[in-house]
């Protein structure tokens, strides 16, 4: 009995949230990481491809939300709520490598294609930090309640 019910809590969840993400790339990241994406058969985005290289942060996720892509940074400037409000998030994902070491970025890359990438209605609205280590620190906002809601979990490498 407790299967059926999660089989059809997981057919629930495909049903409503499948959608497959796209993505754009802000030069934090590199030009490399969208070549990476790409040829992974994911629709991606830079900012030197649609001429906002060097340009604001607002105008970056202004573009996000305008083509609904998810924007993969490492600037923390994004978490900031009042600069970048949930409401006009298509979605956002920080990853490791902001100090300039690499190291779990690929894995966090991997992570993002595999948890995220196939169902970008399901994470619309969300900011998602990850560590080096592999911490996800996922936030939203519940308009119901009015309040931030924040969940951390802990991945291995996904493939």
């Amino acid at each position: 009995m407790r299967k059926i019910l999660i089989n059809d809590q997981v057919f629930d969840f495909k049903r409503k949230f499948e959608s497959k993400a796209r993505f754009l790339i802000d030069e934090s990241v590199g030009m490399e990481a969208a070549r990476l994406i790409r040829d992974r058969g994911w629709n991606v985005r830079y900012v030197e491809d649609v001429g906002l290289l060097g340009r604001s942060g607002e105008e970056v996720l202004a573009f996000a939300w305008k083509e609904q892509r998810i924007l993969l940074t490492h600037d923390f400037d994004f978490i900031d709520d009042s600069r970048f409000p949930f409401h006009r998030n298509p979605g956002l994902v920080v990853l490791p490598g902001a100090t300039g070491s690499r190291l779990g970025l690929a894995d966090a890359i991997n992570g993002v294609l595999a948890l995220i990438g196939p169902y970008f209605k399901a994470y619309r609205g969300y900011k998602i930090r990850i560590t080096e280590d592999g911490v996800w620190t996922i936030r939203s906002f519940n308009t119901e309640e009015g309040s931030h809601q924040e969940i951390r979990v802990k991945f291995g490498k996904i493939k």
